[in-house]
């Protein structure tokens, strides 16, 4: 056998190698945890600050565990301050009764943790399976940051008031309730307190209240006025005309208010949205109404939301819900009109003495709510009717007459409006004289069903 071998390794010297092996990996694999930092185990309390405390699983969260231990340790400290200040603003409640009772407690704005400052970390510990995290937030520090804050929003709130006093001055209606709107939703975080500033006159006044007051005491004080409380639109003009309000406030005519105006055509309503022009007025058309309508009722309304456009997003929008929207209504009358009736009535080209079918249209007419009349000169329209029967033939014993007649419906200046002829209205009887009296009978069902409907959707064309 060649060359030399390997010496060996005494035995006591392999074994230490091992036993140290086996203990560096050992502790290499799992360091000892460290314990439960106290604020976990005990929710600290620390005098002169608000706390917060939360943690977040990784399993659950495995991209972002810290950062949501974070934001919810940061919203449990905002939500004591929330607290805070809803305990205070309890007392301040009266502040808006009469506007809108305690509505204004739910519009209170809370800190959120987006909006805090100054805060501070404490404390964080994580282990295999969770984070945990501390943070709190000096009293006193966030007294100071929202009193600076407080400042700048009353600051902005009082140039908001100035400019709608200017408004009003200015007769600017319009630009003055938008002004005292934006005041109160500057100072929306601050609803719950008693808001005192001072006006450059020098007067102290609660600014928020004075908001209110303002927008309030405009939207009492416009007025809508009219040439009378009713309009009466007449036959001659087919029941067509306009009616028109002016918009008042102070004394002043204020331009640009919106203006909308209902009123019931019959089964149906009619809306128009108009405003007002530089002399205040707004003036609508009233027309098409159903057929036989003796009454109607026209509203004008200024609707709050299109008044006050800066209300439809804004969260004052509930602190002034109870107010009313200003109206007026007035009362539409559709007089009939009258009629003179004239009629020749003959039988088998002989004048009659009766007179059924002049009958049956005066009735039909009172069905209807239109009025007769006997002299013409009483009259709006004249209705002229010419019927005469002549023979049809007899089969069997039985006897038939037949009736044609012409209806003329024109106003007293000679004006047509209305014809309607009946032709052949045919009556069988058992002798001819019957025969002639049943054909009238049917030519009256003719004229106060059909022919009365179509005369009184005439008038209304």
């Amino acid at each position: 056998m060649s060359g030399t071998p390997y010496p060996s390794m005494p035995f006591h010297w392999i074994w230490l190698f091992a036993c140290l092996t086996i203990l560096s990996a050992c502790s290499g694999t799992k360091e000892l945890a460290e314990p439960l930092p106290t604020w976990i185990e005990q929710r600290p309390h620390v005098p002169g600050y608000y706390i917060g405390v939360a943690s977040a699983n990784k399993m659950q969260f495995p991209a972002d565990a810290a950062e949501r231990a974070q934001r919810q340790a940061l919203a449990e400290l905002a939500g004591q301050i929330r607290v805070s200040i809803d305990s205070k603003s309890v007392l301040h409640s009266s502040q808006f009764q009469g506007i809108a009772g305690q509505s204004f407690s739910e519009t209170i704005t809370s800190s959120s943790a987006e909006d805090l400052e100054g805060y501070e970390r404490v404390g964080y510990y994580e282990n295999e399976t969770d984070v945990w995290a501390y943070y709190r937030l000096s009293k006193s520090t966030y007294e100071r940051i929202r009193n600076e804050r407080k400042s700048a929003a009353m600051e902005l709130a009082g140039d908001y008031w100035i400019s709608a006093q200017d408004a009003i001055t200015q007769n600017d209606i319009r630009q003055a309730l938008d002004r005292f709107v934006r005041s109160l939703e500057s100072l929306e975080t601050y609803w719950g307190e008693i808001n005192f500033w001072k006006t450059p006159a020098g007067e102290t006044i609660a600014l928020d209240r004075a908001c209110l007051d303002g927008i309030s005491g405009i939207v009492n004080g416009l007025n809508l006025i009219g040439p009378s409380t009713k309009v009466t639109l007449e036959f001659q003009q087919r029941y067509t005309g306009t009616a028109s309000c002016q918009a008042v406030y102070d004394g002043n005519a204020i331009a640009g208010i919106p203006i909308e105006w209902t009123y019931s055509r019959g089964t149906l309503p009619r809306k128009a949205e108009l405003t007002t022009g530089e002399d205040g007025w707004s003036e609508v058309r009233l027309e098409g109404f159903e057929s036989g309508l003796l009454r109607s009722e026209l509203k004008a309304t200024i609707p709050l939301n299109e008044l006050i456009p800066a209300l439809q997003k804004s969260t004052a929008s509930k602190l002034i819900g109870s107010l009313i929207n200003p109206d007026q209504t007035w009362t539409i009358e559709l007089p009939p009109p009258t009629v003179y009736i004239q009629s020749n009535e003959s039988v088998a080209g002989k004048r009659s003495n009766q007179t059924r079918l002049r009958d049956a249209l005066a009735q039909g007419l009172n069905d209807v709510g239109i009025q007769w009349v006997n002299r013409t000169a009483d009259a709006d329209l004249k209705l002229t009717l010419q019927a005469d029967t002549r023979r049809g033939g007899s089969s069997s014993g039985f006897y038939t007459a037949l009736l044609d007649a012409q209806i003329v419906l024109e106003t007293i200046e000679g004006e047509a409006i209305l014809q309607r002829n009946l032709q052949s209205v045919k009556g069988v009887q058992l002798n001819w004289a019957a025969a002639h009296g049943e054909a009238y009978r049917k030519a009256q069902f003719e004229i106060q069903g059909d022919f009365i409907q179509e005369l009184l959707k005439s008038l209304y064309q």
